[in-house]
């Protein structure tokens, strides 16, 4: 019998005019629909997908109902053959009949392989003698590398089993014929040739792509032996694999069926269809024909022997579809172009626009507008196809400035949702502590409530954000945060009122107290919650199913509503999402794939990956993303074809992790070039909407690209002057867009500089804010005057800060116990003390073990330092608070000296410890850094504890506290020979002089508190408050500028 195969045109939609066909009677002879409501019921669609199958349903419903007044109908069986990408269709249950094995599920399946992944080891480790690269790995680490892989080896599988070659050929490869790395690669493969084989029998299962090869043979078989009542009809399929095309053949041969080819090229010719062939070129499989080639050879059939349903196109679309056939053209036959450019006119790319953006969010930008445009006609479809979920990304969110809410067809990943980041945090914040942001994240999701209303779970949150996880040193522990909690309320409230100041920051002393009780509990109960978690660290593996369970008990427990249920965890598409993954890993088989705790967030983000949440309701119905394979049936008025650069679309000819090109050759897969032939026929069949518009960005991570072939090949078969047309007609959609981005011009602002009223101006400075007063005044208007106080930094460990305050806090112990340095027990003395201040300090065990030899080294240099003076010094004051009056203005300037010591010649030194190398001796000698100069002023005039007027400086000096080496550096030699000497005591008149006249300047109304006045760095933006004074936008500094006055 002679085989039923039609084509239906690009030009053409492709469900819609294969629906109206099969009603008119165009594709099966003696079947014409005539309004019996059941003359459908016995017609069978085979189609490639389940989207397809879903819009063809809609395609039948749409012109029943628009062209034959039908009210109701039992439309045709419609059944997807799940090619492309698509979840498998076929069940675990054996969907052929006849004895078929059941499927392994796909998590089976992935956790067995990475089980033996991780188990595997390489050839060198078995055979004696035997050499691999340098740097070869012994073995798959970690659970998440083991299960990356083991999806990288499944793809393997399904493209071994749907091509249908054997295991047999990629063992039979010869080893000693091939570099070492791919020796090594063959020894890996072992999974599949043996491993894997052995380990389906024993449990008496198969493969899903074995499933679905035997439900294909049985499906042919059936048909051929007389199991159709009506019509059969494969429509839209490519023949991505024998068994499909087997189906294929047996349906067109059928006396009641037909096979319905989705957009031969009928203009390419004799000539042009023979050079689609490996064995001509060897890039052959990349054109857009060459799978429908493939198939009209098992037919034995010409194409210019099959019939178009419904061949006529308008003239702009067959204009159209001419120029594209000759310019996608073998390359074998481009010698064609000169003669054919000739016959084309201006005209063959009407209705085409080619956007060439700057960048991809212009690009994106200008997308969303020619969408935007698109829909301006009632009724009409938009759709942008493209194979760049970034691009896809980037503008679904641009739609979203006009109001526009696109039906994605890709859905977005679980990870993105709000259940997906919840486990996620949960997770990190159980398995992986000590990082603060995570805590945080977890702590004020809006899922998790822990039994109680919305606002007060936030509320709480809040209040132990400010109290216990900013501006604390602590390990960010969510196990131990009811802990934490605690023993942050007991201090604060432990402190006198006067003191609390000391401790909180103006932000946490907001928090009033009647909330503590409350984040109290809300911190136990967030502890409590990830003990299911937290209890699993260090303890033996586990499988994936055991690990489940801990999770969602976790899960629930922070997503408890104030009724005691999870409702919000597992409420809507993205709930039962994260419901089916969750229920599917508890459900999970034992497969002797464990691993530790530690390794479960990444295990979770590589099983999760591929879990996607598609909306079901609230979508657009003329506003589309679409991958190519979605797109290749539907019909679009307007498609927007996004990313047209190579590597993108088309994707770089990629032979997989594991197969050189030769080792698939000899295996008899298909080269790589096949999947740039599929998507090039996905190019052809969107470029038959009524209007076009191709786009793509000319840099794309910072790096020039390349235009598709295929673009490349259109601009030189149209000629300049086309292309100029082509680019004219997208650079308006480029003009739109960057029109949107512009903003009017707007007078650059100036510094800022306000002059609030003189009574609520500062009339108490420290001697460590004259510096700021200096340096930045605007950051003591913002403080002091507007009352706002930076936020500050998230909970973290002990670090040079915390050590330097250490250090201090045992010097100044030692003094103020007044042990004497030359006594024989003064070390013993000493290493008490520190043991005592590190006691008090109470650090992780982790850092102690670290800190302590540093202190221990520093300790001893500063005894030594302090017996080279015991000659010279008569008496020691450790930690004095002073102020200092100035009536004249009605000022005071308080202070805390570190150390002031009394020479035995009456004279004294106020000394100031630093762990650090700032500020430096000439800041302090210049009085830009005018503390040290400040309290020598002040110990001048009696006001510190201890000290009387008239006293007279010997010297300023910074003591830089080292572990290894501790150095004086004073101010009257400036710590050096070299430089010139100055009189310590003159130098803090004239700082107590200057601060006075710097005060009254300040009190005076018309002096404004101006911003960075004399910055450390003049590129150094990260001031506490230099965003509020919006040094950005006035300042003329730039990345590459120099000190400001630091020095």
């Amino acid at each position: 019998m002679v085989a039923n195969v039609l084509s239906i045109p690009p030009g053409k939609p492709f469900l819609r005019t294969l629906a109206e066909a099969l009603l008119s009677g165009q594709i099966v002879e003696g079947f014409c629909y005539d309004g019996d409501p059941l003359s459908l019921a016995d017609v069978t669609f085979y189609v490639p997908s389940r989207r397809a199958a879903r819009s063809l349903a809609a395609a039948f419903a749409a012109v029943l109902g628009e062209s034959h007044g039908s009210r109701s109908a039992i439309l045709p069986r419609i059944r997807p053959l799940g090619e492309g990408d698509e979840a498998t269709i076929f069940s675990a249950s054996g969907e052929g009949g006849g004895g078929q094995l059941p499927a392994m599920p796909e998590l089976e399946r992935r956790l067995n392989l990475a089980r033996l992944a991780r188990a595997w080891r390489h050839l060198a480790d078995r055979v004696p003698g035997e050499e691999l690269p340098e740097g070869t790995p012994e073995r798959v680490t970690s659970a998440s590398e083991a299960l990356w892989l083991a999806g990288d080896l499944g793809v393997l599988l399904d493209e071994i089993e749907t091509e249908g070659t054997s295991f047999a050929k990629l063992a039979g490869l010869a080893p000693d014929a091939l570099a070492a790395w791919w020796q090594t690669t063959l020894s890996f493969l072992e999974i599949v040739t043996d491993h894997w084989p052995k380990l389906l029998e024993s449990r008496g299962v198969t493969s899903e792509a074995a499933a679905k090869n035997a439900w294909l043979r049985s499906e042919t078989a059936r048909l051929l032996a007389g199991g159709a009542k009506g019509p059969v009809i494969v429509a839209g399929s490519t023949a991505t694999s024998p068994a499909t095309l087997d189906l294929m053949h047996a349906v067109a041969h059928l006396p009641n069926g037909a096979l319905v080819l989705p957009g031969l090229d009928r203009h390419i010719g004799s000539q042009g269809f023979a050079a689609i062939d490996r064995e001509v070129a060897i890039a052959a499989p990349g054109h857009p024909q060459y799978g429908l080639k493939r198939i009209l050879t098992r037919f034995a059939m010409a194409p210019e022997a099959v019939p178009h349903l419904d061949a006529d196109l308008s003239p702009r679309l067959a204009r159209r579809e001419t120029f594209l056939s000759s310019a996608l053209r073998p390359a074998e036959t481009t010698a064609h172009w000169a003669e054919e450019a000739q016959a084309f006119g201006p005209d063959a790319l009407d209705g085409v626009a080619l956007i060439e953006a700057a960048d991809p969010r212009i690009e994106a930008l200008a997308i969303a507008v020619a969408m935007r445009d698109a829909l301006e006609a009632p009724g009409a479809t938009a759709a942008l196809i493209t194979p760049d979920r970034r691009l896809a990304r980037r503008v679904l969110a641009e739609l979203e400035r006009f109001g526009i809410t696109a039906n994605d067809s890709a859905g977005k990943p679980l990870s993105n949702t709000a259940p997906g980041t919840l486990l996620a945090a949960a997770l990190t914040v159980a398995l992986e502590p000590g990082d603060p942001v995570a805590l945080l994240g977890l702590l004020k999701h809006p899922l998790c409530r822990l039994g109680r209303p919305a606002i007060a779970a936030r509320n709480a949150a809040r209040a132990i954000e400010l109290i216990a996880i900013r501006g604390t040193v602590d390990v960010a522990d969510g196990a131990r945060l009811g802990e934490i909690v605690a023993r942050r309320i007991d201090q604060i409230e432990s402190l006198p009122a006067g003191e609390i100041g000391r401790l909180l920051t103006r932000p946490a002393r907001n928090v009033r107290r009647a909330e503590y009780e409350a984040a109290r509990l809300f911190a136990q109960d967030f502890a409590a919650a990830l003990q299911p978690l937290a209890t699993l660290r260090g303890a033996e593996p586990r499988e994936i199913a055991d690990y489940a369970v801990a999770v969602t008990n976790a899960l629930e427990m922070l997503a408890r509503d104030e009724t005691g249920a999870p409702a919000e965890l597992y409420a809507g598409e993205n709930g039962a999402a994260l419901a089916a993954f969750l229920s599917e890993l508890v459900a999970a088989p034992q497969t002797g794939f464990s691993f530790p705790a530690e390794e479960l967030p990444d295990a979770m983000e590589a099983l999760s990956a591929g879990v996607t949440v598609k909306p079901r309701g609230g979508l657009s119905a003329r506003a589309f993303v679409l991958g190519t394979l979605e797109a290749r049936l539907e019909g679009i008025d307007t498609a927007i074809l996004g990313s047209l650069n190579e590597g993108v679309w088309p994707a770089g000819a990629k032979s997989g992790a594991f197969l050189s090109r030769l080792m698939r050759r000899e295996i008899a897969l298909d080269p790589p070039e096949r999947r740039i032939g599929l998507a090039a026929h996905d190019f052809w069949m969107a470029m038959g909407a009524g209007r076009v518009v191709l786009t793509r960005s000319r840099r794309m991570d910072g790096a020039p690209t390349i235009a598709s072939r295929w673009l490349q090949r259109l601009t030189t078969l149209a000629g300049p002057e086309a292309s100029a047309e082509l680019a004219a007609r997208g650079q308006a959609y480029v003009d739109a867009a960057e029109g949107l981005e512009t903003a009017a011009d707007a007078p650059r602002i100036a510094r800022p500089t306000p002059r609030p009223p003189v009574e609520m101006r500062p009339r108490r400075y420290s001697v460590t804010e004259v510096e700021t007063l200096i340096r930045d005044p605007y950051a003591v208007h913002a403080r002091r005057i507007l009352k706002l106080e930076a936020l500050p930094p998230l909970m973290r460990a002990p670090h040079a800060r915390e050590r330097g305050e250490l250090i201090h806090a045992i010097v100044a112990d030692f003094v103020i116990k007044g042990i004497d340095p030359t006594e024989a027990d003064a070390a013993e003395e000493l290493a008490l003390i520190a043991r005592e201040q590190f006691e008090r300090a109470a650090l992780p065990g982790e850092i102690a073990a670290v800190w302590w030899p540093r202190i221990e080294r520093t300790t001893q240099e500063f005894l030594s330092w302090e017996k080279t003076r015991d000659e010279t010094v008569r008496e020691r004051l450790a930690e004095r608070s002073g102020a200092s009056e100035f009536p004249g203005i009605g000022v005071t300037l308080s202070g805390r000296s570190d150390r002031i010591d009394r020479l035995k010649d009456g004279r004294i030194v106020i000394l100031d410890f630093k762990t650090g190398s700032q500020p430096s001796v000439k800041q302090a000698r210049t009085l830009l850094s005018p503390q040290l100069a400040l309290e020598g002023g002040m110990a001048m005039r009696g006001d510190f504890e201890g000290t009387s007027s008239g006293e007279t400086i010997a010297d300023l000096v910074y003591v830089r506290l080292k572990e290894r080496e501790l150095k004086e550096e004073g101010l009257e030699t400036g710590g050096t020979k070299t430089v010139q000497p100055c009189d310590p005591t003159a130098l803090s008149d004239t700082a107590m002089r200057r601060f006075e006249g710097l005060a009254a300047l300040y009190l005076k109304p018309e002096t404004a508190f101006g911003s960075r006045l004399r910055p450390m760095l003049a590129a150094d933006f990260s001031g506490d408050y230099d965003h509020l004074a919006r040094v950005k936008e006035w300042s003329v500094a730039g990345a590459d500028d120099v000190e400001g006055d630091g020095e």
